[in-house]
C-alpha cells in the first residue's frame, strides 16, 4: 500500500505542476473535517477528515468542471433506531472511502478585488478498493471561496451538506454531514 501511496504522490506533483503552467486547467488539493449529523435508521452520527484532489477545465473563471479523486475516513459509534430489537448496544464503526467524483464550481460574486464566491457541487461513487474501504454513492452541495492574493496559488475554503453511502456485506449506512475544507487552487 505504501507503493501505490508514493506513486499517487509523485503523479499529483506532475500533474499539479503540468496544470500551473495551463492557463485553462485547474488543480484543487483540500483537505478538510466532517461533522456528522444523521445516520438513516440508527443513532449515532460519524465525524472523520477528508483529503481531496481535483483537476479540470477552467471555463475562463466563469465556470470550473473537473474530476477528483480522494480519501475519506470515518468514525464513531452508532446503535439501531428500533426501540424493539433486543439488542441496543452500541457499536465502534470506522472506516474509509475512496471517492471518485465530477466537481462543479460556479462563481457568482466577486468578494475584495479578486476574491470570489460560488456555488460548489460533487457527484461520484466510492468503489470498495480493500477491506477498510466502503463503497457507496456520495454527493456534496454548498459554497465556496477563493481568496487570491495576487500570487500563483490561491487558498480556497468550502462549507458543504455531504452524503454517503457506506455500503459492505450487511452494512449500508445513509451518512449526512456538514463538510468543511481548505485548500490550495492553481489555474
Amino acid at each position: 500500500m505504501n507503493k501505490r501511496f508514493l506513486l499517487l504522490l509523485v503523479c499529483t506533483f506532475f500533474v499539479v505542476y503540468a496544470a500551473s503552467a495551463q492557463s485553462s486547467l485547474y488543480t484543487v488539493l483540500q483537505g478538510g473535517g466532517t461533522f456528522g449529523f444523521s445516520n438513516e435508521g440508527y443513532k449515532g452520527a460519524f465525524n472523520g477528515y477528508s483529503l481531496h484532489f481535483i483537476m479540470g477545465k477552467n471555463f475562463n473563471q466563469k465556470a470550473y468542471l473537473g474530476l477528483g479523486v480522494g480519501n475519506e475516513t470515518f468514525k464513531g459509534d452508532y446503535q439501531t433506531n428500533d426501540p424493539h430489537n433486543a439488542d441496543q448496544r452500541s457499536y465502534p464503526f470506522e472506516t474509509n472511502t475512496f471517492p471518485i467524483f465530477i466537481d462543479g464550481r460556479l462563481p457568482f460574486g466577486v468578494v475584495g478585488e479578486q476574491s470570489s464566491i460560488g456555488l460548489l457541487a460533487n457527484f461520484g461513487y466510492a468503489p470498495s478498493i480493500a477491506l477498510r474501504y466502503h463503497q457507496g454513492v456520495m454527493f456534496k452541495g454548498g459554497f465556496f471561496y477563493v481568496l487570491d492574493l495576487g500570487g500563483a496559488p490561491k487558498f480556497t475554503v468550502s462549507a458543504t451538506y455531504a452524503y454517503q453511502q457506506l455500503k459492505k456485506r450487511a452494512i449500508d449506512f445513509q451518512h449526512q454531514a456538514f463538510n468543511v475544507s481548505v485548500g490550495i487552487l492553481l489555474n
